[in-house]
């Protein structure tokens, strides 16, 4: 299914607990297909898979220092995917531009397998706000995932500082990118990873 997918398609990879329904274990993990490029694929989960803070202490951060990345990179790939499937997924250079519109410091890129969005490739990758607003799992609810009662969905975090350096942005609950961003320990935003899968050599 990576092999073949093209953009646009949803894949099946990994599997992660969304039901919150735990005695019938963990469910595959849903992924948009949203880049191919020098035989990598682009994921982004369909739904935000679980809530986390951005940082679990309100200070001053980049995505470098904050818990999220270490938790995206620690926690969530150890539980999310198999040994035979982290091999699949590609470490890659994480850039970490400045706000553009604040000029809040994104600080050092970085190594990662699993990363979030920075606020440029929300706005690239999504042809719109519509495509680019998210429903989160019934685990990440549970968690403590804002589910608005009208569309459904929740806020998504993004890797990019917001205005200040103790904030982080996110997508909205209509998809727009708001860059001004929350307070990083903010605690009902939903995660929504990304990840290249290195179909080469497989």
């Amino acid at each position: 299914m990576l092999e073949k997918a093209e953009i646009g398609d949803i894949v099946k990879f990994g599997s992660y607990e969304q039901d919150n329904v735990t005695s019938n274990g963990k469910e595959d993990i849903d992924w948009k297909v949203l880049a191919k490029k020098k035989g990598k694929t682009l994921l982004i989960s369909k739904y935000g898979l679980d809530c986390k803070p951005y940082n679990v202490k309100y200070e001053g951060v980049t995505w470098e220092t904050s818990s999220i990345r270490r938790w995206l990179n620690e926690e969530f790939m150890q539980t999310a995917f198999t040994a035979d499937e982290q091999k699949w997924i590609a470490e890659i250079t994480v850039e970490n531009p400045d706000n553009s519109k604040y000029g809040t410091k994104g600080g050092r890129n970085t190594q990662d397998k699993i990363f979030l969005f920075s606020i440029g490739e929300a706005e690239v990758y999504f042809a719109s706000d519509e495509a680019r607003a998210c429903t989160p799992t019934a685990y990440a609810v549970a968690n403590g995932a804002y589910q608005n009662e009208e569309n459904g969905n929740c806020w998504w975090w993004l890797r990019s500082p917001g205005r200040y350096q103790y904030n982080a942005a996110f997508v909205n609950l209509v998809g727009g990118v708001y860059a001004f961003g929350n307070d990083v320990d903010h605690d009902n935003n939903a995660v929504r990873p990304a990840l290249w899968v290195d179909i080469e050599d497989k």
